[in-house]
């Protein structure tokens, strides 16, 4: 499609009629059909003209600055009054001349003329909408609208300056905003090194387990080596003694013999008493049944006592095992609580990012709660877990308390019995001293030799019984002094328990103020996110 060439050229703002010997302006737009050359030149007609060289003056046309092909330009030139033609009633207008002499835009005709009073007039309707017309002139005219936009001007100004005050408080509170986020990001980077230093912490920590369980195996194959080693001594030790003991009876052998001899030899002068022999063998009956009576009474309480151990190593145990599950619970409760902080730390700084957040923050905030509710059930639990290992601790106490009064009874009955025996024993020494045997066959002096030996033995027994309840005595007494260990234990775990349960509450309270806090904070951060965001869309 081909454009005219008086087209190429626009001019703008061109009046009916201008003063002659007046400065004039000519305002005139460049299309992109034109390419600008420093010798075109915009020239004064007659509206008659019939060539470029029929102009009444003309300006060169100046050159736009930074020039771009196919862009558009405004220029505009100046004709002083004394070139410009005077009133002679001809209709003049523009022209654009290239340097070629081809016009290339040409204005709307106009006139010179010079002012009357009549042209100074306008007539207007009044503004009461009334079918009148007011005659008034173009110098009030101007003034009035000059005091109108002097008006509107002023109210532009005082808005602008109201504008510019919100903008500069608006700045100055996402400043803030950016420093409260520049101060959030730091803490999140604080925490995550702190995080990070934890983890090496552990990390040591676990190489430093691993080293202490590779010296305990060490230590436990040196301990397994000395008892190897203890065992081979006390086998050796037991083999001399052994060899010592068949010396001790051979040398009673020896002994035995001499006194068969001396025996023998009185039997050819004394007489000796059948009554007696078979009361020492009724009394040695008796001794050995008191004896055995004695040593089940003692096994059994030994059984008790055992088992009274075994349920309080497996209380020990279940204990050992609470305590890691209290610290475990306690970990996770700390973990959990450092996730709330740095789940609230990222939430405070993507605020401004997005809101349809809302309902991902609302989730992560249910399962927090959700987990801490687990927690604080766990908790609950082992609470109450450590309340019954309180009261089977304090059972077992009670029968460790009953096993010793009955060890001491035991204990009591068993000196009464030791002292009747030992008497008893005496006697039947006695008497064997003093007894006339009348029987003077060697088979009679091999039965008191037996009954002697019987005694003998017997003696041994009630030593290793008196020893066994030593060693009895003695494993009670450290029994009991366990058992008193353990309730203090059981004592401290009851107040650690109580302390923790206080410390539940403390936190369960705090992660309310917390998420109450974060609820308010959350809602005025939105308020102020759609207020700032209303505002700038109002600048």
């Amino acid at each position: 499609m081909q454009t005219s060439n008086f087209a190429h050229v626009i001019f703008q703002n061109v009046a009916k009629s201008y003063l002659p010997n007046a400065p004039l302006e000519c305002h005139y737009t460049l299309t992109h059909y034109i390419h600008p050359h420093p010798k075109d030149w915009v020239g004064i007609f007659k509206v008659w003209m019939d060539t470029a060289r029929d102009y009444f003056t003309f300006l060169w046309s100046p050159m736009p600055e930074n020039y771009v092909v196919e862009s558009t330009y405004n220029c505009v030139v100046s004709f002083r009054g004394y070139y410009l033609p005077n009133d002679d009633g001809e209709f003049y207008q523009f022209c654009y001349v290239t340097n070629k002499g081809e016009p290339k835009g040409a204005s709307t005709p106009f006139q010179f003329r010079t002012s009357s009073p009549v042209d100074e007039l306008l007539t207007l309707e009044d503004e009461g909408h009334s079918d009148m017309l007011v005659v008034t002139t173009k110098a009030g005219l101007l003034e009035l609208k000059i005091e109108k936009a002097m008006k509107e001007k002023e109210e532009l100004v005082k808005i602008t300056s109201v504008l510019e005050k919100e903008v500069t408080q608006l700045r100055q509170y996402v400043e803030s905003l950016e420093e409260k986020l520049k101060q959030e990001r730091e803490q999140s980077d604080q925490l995550i090194s702190e995080r990070e230093e934890m983890f090496k912490a552990s990390e040591r920590f676990k190489t430093e387990s691993e080293d202490v369980n590779r010296k305990s195996k060490e230590m436990s194959t040196k301990i397994t080596q000395l008892e190897d080693d203890i065992m081979t001594v006390t086998q050796k030790a037991i083999a001399k003694e052994t060899e010592l003991d068949s010396l001790k009876d051979k040398t009673k052998k020896v002994m035995l013999e001499k006194e068969q001899l001396e025996c023998q030899k009185d039997l050819l002068q004394n007489s000796s008493n059948q009554e007696d022999i078979l009361f020492l063998k009724q009394q040695l009956r008796k001794l050995e049944d008191q004896h055995q009576a004695s040593r089940q009474e003692v096994s059994l309480m030994s059984k008790e006592l055992s088992d009274a151990v075994n349920k309080r190593d497996k209380t020990m145990s279940d204990l050992h095992t609470a305590r890691l599950e209290t610290d475990s619970v306690k970990n996770q409760l700390a973990n959990a609580l450092a996730e709330l902080r740095i789940r609230d730390v990222q939430q405070k700084s993507s605020t401004f990012l997005k809101k349809d957040q809302g309902v991902e923050n609302t989730r992560v905030e249910q399962e927090l709660r959700k987990e801490v509710e687990d927690l604080k059930l766990r908790l609950q639990m082992a609470a109450d877990h450590y309340r019954d290992k309180f009261k089977e601790c304090q059972k077992l106490q009670k029968q460790v308390v009953k096993l010793t009064e009955q060890l001491k009874v035991a204990e009591t009955q068993q000196k009464e019995r030791e002292l009747f025996d030992n008497a008893e024993v005496a006697a039947v020494i006695h008497m064997q001293q003093c007894a006339v045997p009348v029987n003077p066959f060697s088979s009679e002096v091999s039965s008191e030799l037996d009954i002697r030996e019987q005694v003998r033995q017997m003696s041994s027994e009630i030593s290793e019984k008196i020893e066994n309840n030593r060693k009895c005595k003695q494993m009670l007494a450290e029994e009991k002094a366990r058992c008193s260990a353990y309730a203090d234990d059981v004592a401290k775990m009851e107040l650690k328990g109580k302390e923790q349960l206080k410390v539940n509450d403390s936190i369960k309270r705090q992660l309310i103020a917390m998420e109450d806090q974060y609820k308010v904070q959350s809602a005025e951060k939105d308020r102020e996110i759609c207020d700032l965001s209303h505002s700038i869309e109002t600048l």
